[in-house]
């Protein structure tokens, strides 16, 4: 009763209700860096600095290609499991299980060790999303809008299969927008409401006006991987020609996983294997 009485009070409040979630959940989620090796250390250090840090050369040209046939198959093989957006993003969730070479990235054992790093919590990489983005002229990029995935501590690792530039859906984050502080400084200069998840371009403009630089856009030669924790503010940049393929890993902590997880994301290749994830702590 006490719990729900205080959070009645707490969301007639949201700056307490938000500070008093996010002490919360550093408090059951610290960080320990000690076990991981240097060069595993600096790359968290950087996601934790930054929000992302880019790797180049991580898989060959000719394992990106792999996978990029194998996708082509799905898209045309395995309709029943294609997202389709209203502007030429075409994705399917748990295309590891259609393919073996997807199948190595999913279960990249430095990916798996540097997300359980840094979530600090037993963390599973729940599925992987094949995604292929066409220029279309729209609006939105892949992802849609400018978003956050959460305010509080997520982790994910992209893949470029496709050589990437500013011309065909680079990954674009607004540096170090994770951080406390800067969210407290983005939401007075932009007026954003508690923990907003959605932006357009315009709340974006004002909140870099001051600090350009901080727009970050991420390109780079198939085989690159990005890893960023998406409580960042992100997209995928409009294209003006071409087309992107990209495989990203969805982590998530194993108490995350659930059927509505699962319900979420649907229609999922194998939604019995996303669950049974949920199950080991």
């Amino acid at each position: 009763m006490f719990r729900k009485i205080a959070k009645k009070i707490l969301t007639k409040s949201p700056k307490a209700y938000t500070a008093i979630h996010t002490a919360n959940f550093e408090r059951n989620h610290k960080q320990d860096f000690s076990n991981l090796n240097e060069e595993e250390q600096k790359l968290l250090l950087q996601i934790q600095q930054n929000g992302y840090v880019v790797i180049a050369d991580f898989i060959d040209k000719k394992s990106c290609e792999s996978c990029i046939n194998d996708m082509d198959w799905m898209f045309e093989n395995k309709k029943e499991f294609v997202h389709q957006s209203d502007y030429a993003d075409s994705r399917i969730f748990g295309a590891e299980e259609l393919s073996e070479n997807i199948m190595k990235f999913a279960n990249n054992d430095l990916l798996n060790k540097l997300a359980n790093a840094y979530n600090a919590v037993p963390t599973s990489n729940g599925f992987t999303l094949a995604g292929k983005i066409e220029a279309t002229g729209h609006e939105y990029g892949s992802g849609g809008s400018w978003h956050r995935d959460s305010y509080f501590r997520q982790f994910k690792s992209l893949l470029y299969l496709t050589d990437v530039n500013e011309e065909n859906g680079a990954f674009q984050v607004i540096l170090a927008s994770h951080d406390a502080k800067k969210i407290s400084s983005d939401s007075k200069s932009a007026n954003l409401e508690s923990m907003q998840c959605t932006f357009n371009q315009e709340t974006v403009k004002k909140i870099i006006v001051d600090e350009p630089d901080r727009l970050k856009t991420l390109t780079g030669k198939a085989g690159t991987v990005v890893l960023v924790d998406t409580s960042t503010i992100h997209r995928g940049l409009p294209l003006k020609n071409g087309t992107r393929y990209a495989l990203t890993n969805y982590f998530f902590e194993n108490t995350q996983i659930n059927s509505h997880l699962v319900e979420h994301f649907s229609p999922l290749v194998s939604p019995e294997k996303v669950l049974k994830m949920g199950q080991v702590n």
